[in-house]
């Protein structure tokens, strides 16, 4: 996803979802004491839908971002995604299975609309994991419908309704559909576009060719490759089940999530990795390599293609890279408590890693990630590079 900056990583949503389950849990005695006088209530949701659209929309401020000329953008968007097309085939040497047809152009609100669907397909095994335990009624209902539901429908209506107000373009993958054929759609939330590019002085075509290139690399990631969508969504559902078993088993497992938060303070670590289990974390490493690579994949064709097409492409680096340094107080504050800041630096250590393996050994050595799964390089090879390009060459000898 390109942002001012980004976008749609679901590891901040389980880090938002175990934050509500240890606030919540500070009132538990409270709760439960009310609970033991309406054990007839009903079944509660795990997270308010309604309650997260509201606030989502509110901080969205969509109202004053309307789409100006949408047939003539998306005419202009869907004309750049076939030009980008043939560009990323013969830098890459690899071709989509079919071209990408389902371009859209977005205001914010639209935005929010098509991720809520997604979010909340991907939040379903775990409030029917919490249904079917019986998780939803007694005092944990209390504990979820009058506090914990509303708190976490805030919570995502906030980090959403935030990254609606930056996202410029984004590839929806389609994330657990029952159809793996499924094509993926291509979003670009022409407001923001509009914004960036007149607050920084930008050509309008270079701009929106730019952000073309870099979602449209993503549909290569993920349908010239069809295993990376599958093995994405099973790291999904290992990460959202292993937070529905910590879920059911809230007010026995608090104490061992404060335990990690104070053994692992000061270690250097983000305050979202401290809450992690192990097998949690094992998982998070995983899905955190993955979209590291993803990220600094799209980046590096973006440069590589762009740095020899568009004229104004240093103008556009140099001032989008200006805007990012240029961040208020409470922007930092906010990307360090949603865990946006480990998105950006997924971007970086991502895109340092592509750079690196292609200048060392080629662009066509450097695509060997997207063979299979096993080709995938981890987080320590994320940061350096060279472990992967040798335990490459070290496989192709064997």
């Amino acid at each position: 996803m390109c942002v001012a900056q980004p976008a749609n990583d679901m590891r901040r949503l389980g880090a938002l979802l175990v934050l509500g389950l240890v606030a919540g849990a500070g009132v538990r005695y409270y709760i439960e004491s009310r609970a033991r006088a309406n054990q007839s209530q009903g079944a509660a949701t795990l997270i308010d839908w309604q309650q997260a659209r509201k606030v989502a929309l509110r901080v969205s401020q969509w109202e004053q971002a309307p789409v100006q000329d949408r047939a003539m953008r998306r005419e202009q968007y869907t004309r750049l995604v076939k030009q980008s097309e043939p560009m990323i085939t013969d830098y890459l040497g690899v071709s989509l299975p079919r071209p990408v047809s389902r371009v859209y152009v977005f205001d914010r609100r639209e935005w929010l609309e098509a991720n809520f669907n997604s979010f909340e397909r991907l939040f379903k095994p775990i409030e029917e994991l919490y249904e079917h335990n019986g998780g939803a009624r007694g005092a944990l209902a209390m504990l979820i419908g009058d506090l914990n539901g509303r708190v976490l429908g805030a919570q995502i209506g906030v980090l959403l309704g935030f990254l609606a107000r930056r996202v410029l373009g984004q590839y929806d993958l389609s994330l657990l559909s029952p159809d793996p054929a499924t094509q993926g759609s291509l979003y670009y939330v022409e407001p923001n576009i509009a914004r960036v590019q007149e607050q920084l002085g930008l050509n309008d075509e270079d701009f929106r060719f730019w952000i073309a290139l870099h979602e449209t690399t993503h549909a290569f990631e993920f349908e010239a490759y069809p295993w990376v969508r599958e093995h994405f969504n099973e790291l999904l559902q290992q990460y959202f089940g292993q937070l529905g078993d910590q879920l059911g088993n809230l007010s026995s497992g608090l104490p061992q999530v404060l335990s990690r938060i104070v053994q692992n303070w000061g270690n250097g670590r983000h305050w979202i990795e401290m809450m992690l289990t192990p097998e949690q974390k094992l998982v998070f490493d995983q899905l955190q390599a993955l979209m590291s690579l993803v990220e600094g994949y799209g980046n590096h064709i973006m440069n590589a293609i762009g740095q020899r097409l568009l004229p104004s492409f240093n103008q556009i680096e140099q001032r989008m890279a200006q805007r990012q340094q240029n961040k208020t107080l409470a922007e930092q504050l906010f990307n360090r408590l949603t865990g946006m800041d480990l998105k950006l630096a997924q971007y970086q250590q991502g895109e340092a890693f592509v750079n690196a393996v292609v200048k060392a050994r080629g662009i066509a050595f450097a695509s060997r990630v997207w063979e299979q799964r096993e080709n995938l390089p981890t987080l320590d090879e994320i940061r350096e590079p060279m472990r992967w390009v040798k335990r490459m060459e070290s496989s192709a000898s064997v």
